[in-house]
């Protein structure tokens, strides 16, 4: 079968979770098909496309003066705003070129649903990745208030355009349950039938896995992630304003490493207000290696949506998680078992990590079953049966 993946992001190297998710589907159907990838032409610094692989690279060229012509299209088709930054004549020309010599497209996001058209009579199967609608409808619930009003404006919109880009496809698929059962609230059961769940999938064990906890001078929690994305900033300064300030009185030896890209200013502030024993790592050269170090990961988000990589990371590494029951809500991680939960009260953010560190066999169990876990429900071999399970049925339903 032929497939054309069209892309908002040039996939190497893989770092945001977009494409990780290209180059995993390009891995896994290249096997089994024969792939071509449609991806904006590289910014400078980023390398070309790996040499001898098993599919195809064509490239289109995006231009930042689009944005005007795409906000005009978005308004009068309807589209949410987010559709306009992504609008590229230059990929619509490509795919109206490629979507006819393809058996089915695969169209990576809701963000590109501007140019579902473009594709003409070639069945679709969108890999929306996570609900973004559910992502900026959690996003009001914290966000400055005077933001709140426009993002659930825009929440609105997305949600209208996901359930839209779904019965107008041959199929979609998300990586998480949670956001799938949000996507398929308001469809019929035929539709609803059309929605999978494909996982990303996460190696056993990361390089840095042999790396034990540092301990000599106190335990180590760790808040890794992308810090320049609203949900990990605002987890990070959430949890620096008002667990650590209660975490440091009760346990003067713990430290905190809060490691990532792109951290935001308000995190360097929260870093900088809360003291000497919370250090910040801007985009560490090796940041498995520093989460492999800690005795405990973090995962205080209060909103986003798919899958926290952060927990999957975790738990290749061996490292037990603390999470929010909304963030522990993205994998299939048993509450107890696999993951500890601490709500959005301090208190209980204090209580949970106090209870792990004072009991070496509980952090254990997380350890042995949180690697367990990862290896059921995320190996490679169980993703790429979802994805080829996915296209067979898109190829069917269309």
């Amino acid at each position: 079968m032929r497939i054309l993946l069209a892309t908002s992001r040039y996939p190497w190297p893989p770092r945001r979770g977009d494409q990780i998710r290209a180059v995993q589907a390009l891995d896994v159907l290249a096997g089994e098909h024969e792939v071509t990838l449609l991806a904006p032409e590289p910014a400078a610094g980023q390398p070309a496309p790996p040499a001898g692989a098993p599919f195809r690279v064509e490239l289109y060229r995006p231009h930042r003066a689009a944005v005007l012509p795409g906000l005009a299209r978005a308004v009068g088709h309807g589209h949410p705003l987010q559709n306009a930054l992504f609008y590229q004549p230059d990929l619509g020309r490509r795919l109206r070129e490629l979507a006819p010599r393809a058996d089915l497209g695969l169209l990576q996001l809701v963000r590109l649903a501007i140019h579902r058209e473009d594709f003409g009579a070639t069945p679709i199967l969108v890999d929306l990745i996570d609900s973004l609608a559910l992502n900026l409808a959690r996003r009001a619930a914290v966000d400055h208030p005077l933001l709140r009003p426009p993002l659930r404006l825009e929440a609105r919109r997305l949600a209208a355009a996901e359930r839209r880009l779904i019965q107008q496809t041959a199929g979609a698929i998300v990586v998480c349950d949670r956001d799938r059962r949000v996507l398929i609230e308001d469809l019929s059961t035929e539709v609803a039938s059309r929605v999978s769940t494909v996982h990303l999938a996460v190696p056993e064990r990361l390089e840095g896995a042999e790396v034990p906890p540092a301990e000599a001078e106190g335990p180590v929690l760790a808040l890794t992630g992308n810090l320049g994305y609203f949900v990990n900033a605002d987890a990070a300064t959430w949890w620096l304003r008002e667990v650590w300030p209660l975490l440091r009185a009760a346990r003067p030896d713990v430290r905190v490493v809060v490691a990532g890209d792109r951290p935001a200013r308000a995190v360097r502030r929260a870093v900088a207000r809360a003291g000497p024993r919370v250090r910040l790592l801007a985009a560490p050269p090796d940041l498995h290696a520093v989460l492999a170090r800690a005795t405990l990961a973090l995962a205080p988000m209060r909103c986003g949506s798919g899958v926290p990589v952060k927990i999957l990371e975790a738990w290749a590494l061996g490292v037990p998680v603390v999470a929010t029951p909304w963030a522990a809500a993205g994998t299939t991680g048993r509450p107890g078992d696999d993951v500890a939960l601490a709500g959005e009260e301090p208190q209980e953010w204090v209580a949970a990590i106090l209870r792990l560190l004072d009991d070496p066999a509980a952090c254990e169990r997380l350890r042995v079953n949180g690697r367990r876990r990862l290896a059921a429900d995320y190996a490679r071999e169980v993703v790429r049966g979802q994805w080829l399970r996915a296209v067979e049925k898109a190829v069917q339903g269309r």
